[in-house]
């Protein structure tokens, strides 16, 4: 099988992360999340938290960032939310070209979009299969879960079409959407690997 860098955007609670940390043992692979941040975070003036922030703050919070907010000196300036991303891809291009890698989120698909040698996954499941794994795997309540998953959701989505202008989980986009709600996560890395074997 040839090692080929992987990217996964994931609705919460699909499994994502853990099949991103499976292939990375079968294929033996790096794989990266909160590294990408930390590495953007050192090669910019903008601090760690901030990246964090980014992702995590309320969608009314994180829509309100993307907006223009800086004074105006008649230049074109980059919005703070421009600013996150451009960091975050610069730092995943440079992983990527150490080698093969798995990248979890961080629109990984759209940055690496140009980029031969990569497969792009999309990892998602119907809500009451996710919200059962919230509440199993993250600790969450279960009059919880199902809030935490629309709003995972829907800022993962926000993100992704404010930075690429594009449709998150759009099939276009990707070379395999995998529902796991009836494979779960071993499933989804066979079928994975053995996609991988087919496409040579």
């Amino acid at each position: 099988m040839k090692a080929l860098t992987i990217t996964i955007s994931r609705q919460y609670g699909s499994g994502g992360r853990a099949i991103a940390q499976q292939l990375s043992k079968d294929l033996n692979l790096p794989w990266y999340d909160h590294e990408i941040i930390s590495k953007a975070a050192r090669e910019s003036d903008i601090g760690a938290w901030e990246f964090s922030a980014a992702e995590n703050m309320q969608l009314s919070d994180y829509l309100y960032a993307l907006s223009d907010i800086s004074p105006s000196s008649g230049q074109e300036q980059l919005t703070y939310g421009e600013k996150i991303f451009q960091a975050q891809s610069r730092a995943l291009e440079k992983l990527a070209d150490r080698g093969p890698a798995i990248f979890l989120g961080r629109c990984g698909n759209y940055v690496l979009q140009d980029r031969p040698n990569c497969v792009h996954l999309f990892i998602c499941g119907s809500p009451e299969v996710r919200a059962r794994r919230a509440v199993e795997v993250y600790g969450l309540r279960e009059r919880d879960a199902a809030r935490e998953i629309r709003r995972m959701d829907k800022l993962r989505a926000a993100y992704y079409a404010a930075n690429t202008g594009l449709h998150w989980g759009y099939g276009g986009d990707y070379d395999l959407i995998i529902n796991t709600d009836k494979i779960g996560v071993e499933g989804a890395v066979r079928l994975i690997k053995n996609y991988m074997i087919l496409r040579g």
